[in-house]
């Protein structure tokens, strides 16, 4: 049991000077085909620091997530900095929640998941968005999300779907 001896993972707010770790583990996460860029990621989390955590356990980072509030349009670019919020935000949309290969199954994502929906919860928004990579839909559909019919920006992937949930269970 390898993971046995692992602390939990701590939540703390996110912080620019976190964009070189949270780029570590993109690339750890995701190889080549999904790394947005320091500048996108920081202006997602400029607009929505409130919405933006790291997970940290035996001292290293081992995760992260960047949500921020959206309106009723599918989903944002990938690779493009937001320019502004909806000034109607009706979603909590997660764009961004990676965990470290090596700190899988230790229920870092569903931590920060918890928080990010809390924040949406307390925001009042009537549900959250997100778009789903192929292989974490099944984690998704266990966190209460469904499918949502719709294209896709360019660039989410083959197999990638809009996904949605109420924000009350």
């Amino acid at each position: 049991m390898a993971h046995a001896a692992a602390a939990r993972p701590v939540l703390r707010p996110l912080r620019a000077d976190d964009l070189p770790a949270v780029l570590a583990i993109q690339r750890a996460a995701y190889g080549d085909g999904y790394q947005e860029s320091a500048a996108v990621l920081g202006r997602k989390l400029a607009l929505a620091p409130q919405a933006c955590w790291l997970a940290q356990s035996d001292g290293g980072v081992v995760g992260y997530v960047f949500a921020h509030p959206w309106g009723d349009a599918g989903a944002p670019p990938l690779h493009a900095p937001l320019q502004a919020l909806p000034a109607r935000a009706a979603h909590g949309f997660v764009h961004d929640l990676a965990v470290s290969p090596a700190a899988r199954g230790l229920g870092v994502a569903a931590a920060l998941f918890g928080r990010v929906r809390d924040w949406s919860d307390g925001a009042g928004h009537r549900g959250m968005r997100l778009v789903a990579l192929a292989d974490a839909l099944p984690f998704w559909v266990r966190q209460g999300f469904a499918v949502v019919p719709g294209a896709l920006p360019p660039g989410y992937g083959e197999g990638a779907c809009l996904m949605e949930r109420a924000v009350r269970d």
